[in-house]
Order: C-alpha cells, then sequence, then structure tokens
C-alpha cells in the first residue's frame, strides 16, 4: 500500500513539473516574440552582408573564441551565395531549450525558415540575452528543400 502511494506522489509531482514547465515556456515564448524575434530580424539583416566585422560583432565571445579567421571566412563563403536577407518566413521556439535557461544563462533558440534573396533557407539560431542585446551563441543555414 505504501509504494502505490509513493508512486501517485511521484507521478503527481512529475506532472505537475511538467505543466509548470509548459506554463513558463508559453509564457517565455510569447515575451521572447516581443523582444527576441525582431533582434532576429535585425541580426540576420546585418550579418547577411557577409562581412566577418558583421557577423564577429553579433557572436558571443565564447563562439568568437571558438572559430579561428579561416574558418569564419569558409562559413561566410558558404552562406555568401544566399544573398542578403528579406524576412522571416516561419520560426519555432524551443521549449526545451528555454526550460535548461531554468539552470543556467537565458537562451532562446528558433528554427525553421527565412527568405533569403535566393529564396528559402533553413535557420537554426540560439540567442544569448546580454548586456540589453542579444547575441548569436551558435546559428546553422541550409538551403531549404524545394516544394
Amino acid at each position: 500500500m505504501m509504494q502505490v502511494q509513493t508512486l501517485r506522489l511521484i507521478v503527481f509531482s512529475i506532472l505537475t513539473l511538467v505543466v509548470m514547465l509548459y506554463f513558463y515556456t508559453s509564457q517565455e515564448k510569447t515575451y521572447y516574440q516581443r523582444n527576441a524575434l525582431p533582434a532576429v530580424e535585425q541580426i540576420l539583416t546585418e550579418i547577411s552582408s557577409w562581412e566577418k566585422s558583421a557577423l564577429f560583432r553579433h557572436l558571443t565571445p565564447e563562439a568568437q573564441q571558438t572559430v579561428n579567421d579561416a574558418q569564419l571566412e569558409e562559413l561566410l563563403s558558404q552562406y555568401r551565395h544566399f544573398g542578403r536577407f528579406v524576412s522571416i518566413n516561419d520560426l519555432d521556439f524551443s521549449r526545451t531549450i528555454s526550460a535548461f535557461s531554468l539552470f543556467g544563462e537565458k537562451r532562446v533558440n528558433y528554427s525553421g525558415t527565412v527568405n533569403f534573396e535566393t529564396g528559402l533557407v533553413n535557420i537554426n539560431i540560439t540567442l544569448v540575452a546580454r548586456g540589453g542585446y542579444y547575441l548569436i551563441d551558435n546559428f546553422a543555414l541550409s538551403k531549404a528543400a524545394d516544394k
């Protein structure tokens, strides 16, 4: 009998935690839609010049330290053919990254598609909020499959 009560308590606690995390991440999603999405748009507009200095300015210090000039130039040459950023098409907020932000630095992650001059491009971007600005901690672009 004691084991059943313990199991019920554990299940109830886990369900309560999951519901609380869902509501927390819903609030985060709403907040970041107002604050981080405009930052993503501005960052993509500025870095789509595909100049090292423009990208470097938007990277976290940690990201800056992990990439050397040759790697940065190679990355930019891979992305240069996309042309300039035009607009956001469809971005999904990552509740998982938001939930993990409870235990460390605030991170926001979006993945989805954005429009560049050459068409739709898949994006995965993780930002860190520091000093009132959003900095890129990680990002990747790839040509979206034609539908």
